[in-house]
């Protein structure tokens, strides 16, 4: 199983560790010829990889505009297209043409990997993008197709004798390139922002460079739209963050202005007679559009959610996964640039203090299952992040010791001296201290 997913392109891009995790937890289902397996219009949960025999996908199913968009086969995938579409909801009709078996995999197991290996989310946003300039493509063919017999056949009767021949009336001609700019609205490309770390904008493989924001305001605006949720931001929050002292009179004006410039940097080529793909005004409220873009903050606390739910359940290993999933993300504090700036400095100590969590507790699993090396690890991180955190030091000098380790536990303490020493001038704490005096008594 693992080679098979491997061998996908779609899946070529994960680690060996990966295409395990994902071989263990997708469930194989098998189903007879000629049966529904997906319906138009329903929830989307899941998607799936076809293992053996051969499916339609089939756009408004028992109605008179019925039409099959294409037959996929083994290798393929299928079901995916909901993860892109606002609504969630599948937007085909699925039918076996033999019987199939399919590996299933679950939204937020999926989800996770996404998170993880942003290139995986390229890869299927690619695919579906074609997927649907082909479907685009094969409709306009056939709308013209029936629009040329129907002309041949009107001609046929307003003038006997004539049919075939030019009349006054003109069936439409497509060409491949009308077909081709026709589909390519949809093929708008996905926003990726990273604000955790280095703050940085992709537009698919493209990355906005700085010259690209004209000025510093737009760029702004748009981290703290993300900063208080990225969707339904009120204007006048948003206009409070940036100018805080400007007069009512003059702030609308600026406001305006700043959103053109963040609208154009996101999407340089957008039509005036259009409004943005990403950035959405309406009723007083800002929005980022959700279907076009994702934020690492976004994926952080949804996988944050994630983690704390598996975990609940017991489900040991893919709450590690999620973890370790939002660990990864965390590459430095949230808009480290922009130190100074209130709006963005509260919600960086909120998540350096979520993300502080995430390891304890992800450390914690760690343990539970012997893994001394990777709870080490995670401890290791707390220290980085927050060098003062005694608890982490504490974890960090029980390992070694237990592991037989205690020259590195005596240093533990070393440093953990020293950075409180530095940092907020005190000795270590009474249990610190208590931990260090029975390794050396043991050494």
């Amino acid at each position: 199983m693992d080679e098979l997913l491997y061998a996908l392109p779609i899946f070529s891009a994960l680690k060996k560790k990966e295409i395990k995790f994902l071989a263990d937890i997708a469930r194989q289902v098998e189903y007879p010829p000629n049966t529904i397996l997906l319906h138009e219009g329903d929830p989307g949960n899941c998607l799936y990889v076809i293992l053996e025999g051969k499916i339609e996908i089939i756009k408004s199913l028992g109605l008179e505009g019925e039409y099959i968009v294409g037959v996929r086969g083994p290798g393929e995938y299928i079901g995916e297209m909901y993860l892109f579409n606002p609504e969630g909801v599948r937007t085909a009709t699925v039918r076996s043409l033999s019987r199939v078996r399919l590996l299933e995999i679950s939204t937020a197991d999926f989800q996770a990997l996404m998170n993880r290996r942003p290139d995986l989310e390229y890869a299927l946003a690619c695919g579906i993008t074609q997927r649907l300039l082909d479907t685009e493509r094969k409709l306009l063919r056939a709308i013209a197709e029936k629009d040329r017999k129907l002309a041949h056949a009107l001609i046929g009767t307003e003038f006997p004798g004539h049919e075939g021949r030019p009349g006054h009336f003109k069936p439409i001609q497509i060409t491949e390139e009308e077909s081709h700019r026709t589909g390519a609205a949809l093929g708008t490309l996905p926003i990726r922002v990273k604000t955790f770390g280095n703050f940085q904008v992709s537009r698919g493989e493209t990355t906005v460079r700085d010259q690209d924001w004209k000025a510093r305001l737009p760029k702004l605006l748009l981290k703290a739209l993300i900063a208080h949720g990225s969707s339904g931001v009120p204007k006048d929050l948003l206009i409070d963050d940036l100018w805080p002292n400007a007069s009512p009179d003059s702030v609308e004006t600026q406001f305006k202005v700043t959103l053109h410039r963040l609208r154009r940097a996101l999407e340089p080529s957008m039509d005036k007679t259009h409004s943005s793909s990403y950035v959405v005004l309406k009723d007083n409220l800002v929005s980022l559009k959700k279907d076009l873009c994702r934020t690492d903050l976004e994926e952080f606390l949804s996988l944050q959610k994630q983690a704390a739910k598996a975990e609940e359940a017991g489900d040991i290993g893919r709450a590690i996964l999620y973890f370790s999933s939002a660990v990864d993300l965390y590459t430095g504090d949230f808009l480290a640039e922009d130190l100074y700036e209130p709006w963005a400095e509260l919600r960086r100590y909120q998540l350096r203090t979520m993300y502080i969590d995430l390891l304890y507790r992800m450390a914690a699993l760690h343990e539970a299952q012997g893994k001394s090396k990777k709870a080490s690890e995670a401890y290791k991180k707390v220290i980085k992040t927050d060098p003062i955190c005694e608890a982490a030091y504490q974890k960090l000098m029980l390992i070694y010791s237990n592991s037989g380790m205690r020259a590195e536990a005596l240093k533990v303490y070393e440093d953990c001296r020293k950075a409180l020493s530095r940092e907020i001038g005190v000795e270590p704490s009474r249990l610190t201290s208590s931990i260090y005096k029975k390794i050396v008594e043991l050494s």
